[in-house]
């Protein structure tokens, strides 16, 4: 039989709830106030157990061993917790300090077989680092710990390269160290010799429990403020808690002072720590030689960093790994160093990116997100830093290579300029204006490239525009084609190949935002991102690819940008839910009229547009010249003549004065060139087109007064007494009707009702059909306005004159 659940506690008002407290076995039930002090209880508890040891040496702690403070005194209290009375951290740093002396002593005797004398309070070195990183994260314990000199003696036991600590002994002394730097103290005690060992451990360990806290103690030191450090004696106090504090920040006390800065202890450690200092420290453990397989100390090591992204389970572990990567980046750029660039080109061998693109699908909403995202931020600086790199190919061997070969895919080359005497093809031909020109690098009139021109091509999009150009050369397979297709059109109708590109990167960074790079970081996964130059190929396809679809010819290239970013815009909008599947799909197989139709839907959900004035008025100007041009279509029509059925009227209400001749069903009418008469016969059969002159009735315009529609049926129609849905009735005075009428089709019905109410002056159209043709050419000619983009080869009647852009 199961157990009934606990009742809740009820506590009257003024009631002090009861915990049970324990010692050494012992409990004693104890009504705490939870407004009390915390030091007054433990006096108290201590009094009533008889403890040995003196209140001051003692603390609470709960079942889990979470200290009890006066914070959270109040919810333990209230939840009833079990307490424990227990040393106190600043006890327990003695306990562990002391284990550590006893240690170093039994080591510097050479045999830990000896028997030294040790104080009745230390405990086995295993035991007292267990509780060092147990602790640590307590302050009172880590300030009596460093007080003590405990970093020292832990710094020591770290340095032994034989001998050392190992396993968990060595996971949990790092454990501490990591804990301790923490604080603002301590940070002196490190020299470069730990730092080297500890670099070791991040390149040599195996055990993700020493792999953890080693990464995060490089982390912490290569974010450290340069300026940051402790003087030889280690006489500062430790304040509270500090986070990782970016380069540039002063480490204040409590008092809010600054730290005063020493010039280092004179036993190997720097003035302080940061990019530069740990990054020499790793070309000093893996000297550049050939023992490396090829690869330098510093990206030997940054090989294996980047290796524990995909290489292993532990998302702690991957988390530490890549935000060390991060770490470096931000580091680097943010102290200026020399170094950073070598650091970005070795990142960028290991193919870092591809490492990340693959933890995305499996790092939503776990510790590796965050540092996903930061990677994105500082790769959105690597980006804005090589487009603000001038292109200088004549003291750059890197940008040289790239501009040669994109001049040899494109085969820029004239053929003149190619061929020799003996018809063998020459190579390696110095690039010239009228090559670049092939794509729209260069001005006309410009006579050679040279340095100073190639200079100029890419002033506005730098290293990054040549890079992207390079990489779409080089990748697309007709590039060449491309640029002999764009040279086999008449001028006016070349699309820049060169120039378009320059404009998808200047779309792309300020789609990303690249200037705002490093400010903050993204708060979405941006795999496309992670593959510039790759999205770059995409987005330009799509811009030849509209510029081929619309016609355009060269003053449309704003137009063709536009709509290029409003493409950008609506593609990349839900970047993180997207594969390069799903792009692909939008900006290579979306039909053009598609694009053109969703653009126009984003253009009026976009900041109310279509309810502004001056866009209404303009809808309103285009619907009146729509009227306008469709009411010339309908009298036109109408002046060229029509054929009807006669019809036979049966519905009530409407007097026929012309009664329909069964031998004789057809009807012929046209409008006379002045617009005033209709004139019409009666035919067995269908004949040229009669001329007004021959049409023997008449029925002057003046005389109408309406026409009404579904009136009666053709005359021998199988359905007689069914009312057809084309008929019509021209009516005069007293609702006599001057003739019937069935159209052959709902077309040639819209034409001659319609064509009447706008000979006789009223205004719109009756038909659906008329007021439909209406609204798409007022929509029509409102898109093109508004979309600033070439019509979709749709002819624009030239009566309608837009005037000048609201």
């Amino acid at each position: 039989m199961s157990q009934p659940p606990a009742p809740t506690p009820v506590t009257r008002r003024g009631a002090i709830p009861t915990n049970m407290v324990t010692y050494k076995g012992r409990r004693i039930p104890a009504r705490i106030d939870p407004e009390a002090r915390v030091a007054y209880i433990v006096e108290i508890m201590s009094t009533s157990f008889g403890t040995k040891e003196h209140h001051i040496t003692l603390c609470l702690r709960d079942e889990a061993d979470n200290l009890v403070t006066q914070n959270n005194l109040p919810s333990k209290v209230y939840n009833h917790d079990v307490l424990k009375l227990v040393p106190s951290p600043a006890t327990e740093a003695l306990v562990v300090v002391t284990s550590l002396k006893s240690s170093i002593r039994r080591i510097s005797l050479g045999d830990s077989t000896v028997d030294v004398p040790s104080s009745a309070d230390a405990i086995p070195l295993k035991l007292a680092l267990f509780n060092l990183q147990k602790y640590i994260k307590e302050e009172d314990f880590a300030v009596e710990f460093m007080l003590k000199g405990g970093m020292r003696m832990l710094v020591k036991f770290l340095e032994r390269s034989e001998g050392g600590l190992t396993g968990n002994s060595l996971a949990y002394a790092l454990q501490g160290i990591r804990g301790i730097l923490e604080f603002e103290s301590g940070w002196g005690d490190l020299s470069d010799t730990f730092i080297d060992r500890i670099l070791n451990t991040v390149i040599t360990a195996t055990q993700p429990n020493i792999l953890r806290p080693s990464t995060a103690i490089i982390r912490k030191l290569v974010i450290s403020s340069p300026q940051l450090s402790s003087n030889g004696n280690n006489n500062n106090i430790p304040g509270m808690k500090l986070p990782s504090t970016p380069y540039g920040q002063t480490k204040k006390d409590r008092k809010g002072k600054a730290k005063e800065q020493s010039n280092g202890n004179g036993n190997g450690n720097s003035d302080g720590y940061g990019f530069d200092r740990i990054y020499s420290r790793i070309k000093y453990l893996i000297p550049d030689n050939e023992g490396n397989h090829g690869f330098n100390g510093v990206e030997l090591f940054f090989k294996v960093v980047v290796k524990r992204l995909e290489g292993t389970g532990d998302l702690e572990l991957v988390a530490q790994s890549l935000g060390l990567i991060n770490s470096c980046l931000r580091s680097g750029h943010q102290e200026n160093s020399k170094q950073y660039p070598e650091l970005v080109a070795i990142l960028e061998h290991l193919s870092v990116r591809r490492y990340i693109s693959r933890l995305m699908p499996t790092s939503q909403n776990n510790v590796v997100e965050p540092q996903i995202l930061n990677f994105q931020a500082r790769y959105g600086v690597i980006l804005q830093n090589t487009r603000l790199r001038p292109v200088r190919p004549g003291t750059n061997p890197h940008q040289e290579k790239m501009l040669r070969e994109s001049w040899e895919y494109g085969r820029l080359a004239q053929e003149q300029d190619l061929a020799t005497s003996n018809g063998h093809r020459k190579t390696g031909m110095a690039r010239t204006a009228a090559g670049w020109q092939k794509i729209g690098l260069c001005l006309d009139g410009e006579d050679e490239a040279g340095f100073m021109m190639e200079m100029e091509m890419f002033r506005d999009v730098g290293e990054l525009g040549l890079e992207c150009l390079h990489y779409f050369a080089t990748h697309e397979e007709s590039f060449h084609n491309l640029v002999m297709e764009q040279q086999a059109k008449t001028p006016e109708r070349r699309c820049p190949i060169g120039k378009a590109s320059h404009e998808c990167v200047k779309i792309l960074c300020e789609h990303y935002k690249l200037s705002q790079a490093g400010h903050h970081s993204p708060s979405n996964f941006q795999l496309f991102l992670l593959n510039f130059s790759k999205l770059h190929q995409l987005v330009l396809r799509f811009f030849l690819r509209m510029w081929s679809e619309s016609a355009s010819q060269v003053p449309d290239f704003p137009k063709v940008s536009f709509l290029v970013r409003s493409q950008i815009r609506l593609s990349l909008s839900d970047e993180g839910n997207k594969t390069w599947l799903n792009l692909e799909q939008d900006f290579l197989a979306t039909e053009y009229r598609t694009i053109r139709d969703r653009q126009m839907e984003l253009l009026e959900k976009e900041d109310g547009m279509m309810s502004r004035l001056s866009v209404r008025e303009l809808r309103d100007k285009l619907g009146r010249e729509g009227y306008e041009v469709l009411s010339e279509q309908r009298i036109g029509c109408m002046l060229q003549g029509g054929w009807f059925n006669s019809a036979q009227v049966i519905v009530p209400g409407v007097m026929s004065s012309v009664r329909p001749n069964a031998q004789k069903p057809l009807r012929f009418l046209r409008l006379s060139p002045n617009r005033r008469v209709i004139a019409w016969d009666e035919f067995s059969q269908r004949i040229d087109n009669p001329s007004f002159e021959s049409l023997r009735e008449r029925i002057e315009i003046s005389s109408i007064t309406s026409v009404r529609p579904q009136t009666g049926c053709a005359v021998n129609s199988r359905s007689p007494n069914l009312v057809s849905k084309l008929s019509f009735s021209i009516i005069g005075e007293g609702d006599a009707s001057f003739l019937d009428l069935d159209a052959i089709h709902a077309a040639q019905l819209a034409e001659w009702t319609d064509g009447i109410r706008v000979l006789r002056g009223e205004s719109g159209m009756a038909s659906k059909e008329s007021a439909d043709y209406i609204h798409i050419l007022a929509e029509l000619a409102l898109k093109v306005r508004l979309l600033d983009i070439t019509g979709d080869g749709v002819e624009i009647p030239e009566k309608i004159t837009f005037g000048p852009g609201e």
